[in-house]
């Protein structure tokens, strides 16, 4: 095995995935792996994007691998409403036993928004305290105590949501990747 198939094979499935997907500087020369198998492109990749099995995984695989973490886009938009359905199926239980002053469906929308910008910049999540994540994300009319008393295991729910979505990427594409190898 040459020392490129190697590395290609070190890769994680969702940086594979974003190898040839990515901005870079376009290169015209043709390249023939020395194997002479046909060389994986980027519409194989974008293939395998297009093969998940729902609008979620699709989704978050695209905002993985292009690292377009904007608001404003329609991938962003589906993931954010699967995450908000998710949260509004697991808050049902809650409302029989608790009385509400604000409409819930959009406090799950709200948390939903919240907890994936947050999961998609790690980072920030340090240097904002929990009120400021809270007014940034619309959610002005809970505490912040309250917050964390009541809701803040709602937090933890989408995190593992997402990582179960990321597990299911990368056994998909794992599995794309071997019927790539097996068919060339």
């Amino acid at each position: 095995m040459n020392a490129v198939a190697e590395k290609v094979e070190k890769l994680s499935n969702i940086e594979w995935l974003g190898q040839q997907l990515r901005a870079k500087t376009a290169n015209y020369e043709a390249r023939t792996p020395g194997t002479g198998e046909t060389p994986i492109n980027w519409e194989d990749r974008c293939g395998a994007i297009a093969g998940l099995p729902n609008k979620e995984t699709k989704a978050y695989a695209s905002i993985l691998v292009w690292g377009d973490l904007r608001d404003n886009t329609h991938q962003y938009k589906d993931l954010t409403d699967y995450i908000a359905e998710y949260l509004w199926r697991m808050v049902q239980d809650e409302l029989e036993k608790q009385r509400e002053t604000f409409n819930m469906v959009i406090f799950c929308q709200h948390v939903a928004r919240m907890e994936l910008f947050y999961s998609l910049r790690p980072k920030l999540r340090e240097y904002h305290t929990l009120k400021g994540r809270l007014v940034f994300s619309g959610i002005d009319y809970i505490e912040p105590n309250t917050y964390s008393k009541r809701y803040a295991w709602l937090g933890n729910a989408v995190e593992l949501l997402l990582k179960e979505l990321q597990n299911e990427i990368e056994v998909y594409i794992s599995e794309y990747r071997s019927k790539l190898k097996k068919a060339s």
